[in-house]
């Protein structure tokens, strides 16, 4: 268990080294999804959001700064894992990564410490800026002190098993920017980062539901805007907890199956 903690410790710290090596990446972490978050919210307008709008069915027009600012803040969470994947599939095309297989180092915890890494580093800046908004926003509903916390641990958790999977299919992958085009832009879309997915027609909702930040998001609006407790919140608490499992089991199987092909052929692309 010392030996995981120490190499997850160095991932993270060699990460930290390669991705955020100039001030101004800090800077563009903050404006970057900032400007986001104001588009969505004034794209939003020139529509009708009163109690007859086709959306008040599913959310009011109070609620809709807090809406967006939880969504922006999980899209952020998952993104960055995102990019910090495709960003390994290059250092494997360049020769770099095979070191995970040649040393004693865990293969979880070089996925995982990768993935928090990249997490810590990309979303504390939006975080606190998600924090210094919800003073100024309507519709926050808490059931207790306990909600915020647990809302950031299931956001947390889930980003970072999220990561792991996605290190494996870009590290193993021929083609990471096919990845890159599946798995960035129609989270954005179809997650519920803009809009709640029960407004989607029901091919939409199928997608949607592929993604684990649609659950995530789901769980932490009812943590904080409605008010939910944890009895009510079990189902939908152990419907993610399954997602994540399956994440977490595929990600052990294709890590596997990638050593078993790497000692045959001598080549880390399996797809």
């Amino acid at each position: 268990m010392k030996q995981l903690g120490s190499q997850l410790l160095a991932e993270i710290i060699k990460e930290h080294r390669h991705s955020f090596h100039s001030k101004m990446i800090y800077f563009s972490l903050l404006v970057w999804p900032v400007i986001n978050f104001v588009t969505a919210y004034y794209s939003f307008a020139p529509f009708r959001m009163g109690a007859d709008s086709p959306l008040a069915r599913f959310i009011s027009y109070e609620q809709l700064p807090l809406f967006l600012l939880t969504g922006y803040l999980g899209y952020i969470f998952y993104w960055c894992l995102v990019q910090s994947s495709w960003q390994m599939s290059f250092e494997r095309q360049a020769g770099t990564m095979e070191m995970i297989f040649i040393s004693p180092v865990n293969r979880l915890a070089f996925l995982y410490g990768r993935s928090l890494s990249s997490l810590i580093e990309g979303v504390w800046l939006f975080f606190c800026f998600v924090l210094l908004a919800l003073f100024f926003v309507d519709g926050i509903q808490l059931s207790g002190w306990w909600a915020p916390p647990l809302a950031f641990l299931i956001l947390l958790v889930s980003a970072i098993v999220w990561g792991g999977f996605l290190c494996v299919l870009f590290l193993f992958s021929r083609d990471s920017s096919f990845l890159y085009t599946v798995l960035d832009e129609p989270m954005l879309i179809f997650s519920g980062v803009r809009l709640p997915p029960m407004a989607f027609p029901v091919w939409a909702k199928v997608i949607s539901f592929c993604f684990p930040l649609t659950y995530a998001l789901q769980l932490i609006r009812e943590l904080l805007m409605e008010g939910a407790s944890l009895q009510t919140m079990l189902p939908s608490m152990g419907l993610l907890a399954t997602v994540l499992l399956v994440l977490v089991t595929a990600t052990v199987v294709l890590l596997k199956q990638a050593e078993k092909h790497m000692k045959k052929t001598g080549n880390m692309v399996m797809y």
